[in-house]
């Protein structure tokens, strides 16, 4: 039997999914941001975020007869939209590798009056995310997800299936793993700059 506080969410996924768009654009406007924020930290590009929300939502709706209503849906939806984001990086993934930060996520960058300061916010952010592509996926994932999507631990150990003690172990073991590899990049380019300051 279902547990009642489920009732609600498998009535609006069965309405929606016999074509009653009064109960689709709920389920749209309940969770198009979010979805939208969680394909954006994936892609990190706006048009590209854009694309993945809405092969998301083509899926969703393709898969809402499927819904059974034993978990909420907020998590069930987000849960299927991670699977796709995951897939989706995974295919993009060498390409991005070596590909600079767009200005979509620069633009997130407070500005600077001095342009030297502002060049090098922007020079960390970089680091920061060609260092999260070649991080292990299971740590990655979770940095992602926790610090740069803001979901709750509950929620990330949800999407991942995983318990809530592994997520907080992988996101102690990837922020100490993330800070190692931004170091790594940073530093010697600091170093060359200070040099480079220092020659008369």
């Amino acid at each position: 039997m279902l547990a009642s506080v489920s009732s609600p969410d498998l009535m609006l996924a069965r309405r929606a999914a016999a074509g009653q768009p009064e109960a689709w654009e709920e389920i749209v406007g309940s969770y198009g941001r979010k979805l939208y924020n969680l394909a954006f930290h994936f892609t990190g590009r706006r048009e590209e975020a854009e694309d993945l929300t809405q092969e998301i939502f083509l899926r969703l709706h393709q898969n809402l007869r499927r819904y059974t209503g034993e978990v909420p849906l907020a998590g069930w939806t987000l849960r299927l939209s991670r699977n796709l984001c995951i897939d989706h990086y995974r295919r993009t993934r060498r390409e991005r590798r070596s590909a600079s930060v767009p200005e979509e996520v620069l633009a997130h960058v407070p500005s600077a009056d001095d342009v030297e300061a502002r060049a090098q916010d922007r020079e960390r952010l970089r680091a920061v995310y060609d260092a999260l592509e070649e991080m292990p996926e299971e740590m990655a994932c979770v940095v992602l997800l926790f610090d740069l999507q803001g979901w709750t631990l509950e929620e990330t150990a949800a999407s991942l299936e995983v318990p809530l003690g592994t997520v907080k172990s992988r996101l102690h073991r990837g922020r100490l793993e993330l800070a190692r590899r931004v170091t790594a990049r940073l530093v010697p380019q600091e170093t060359a700059r200070a040099a480079a300051g220092g020659v008369s």
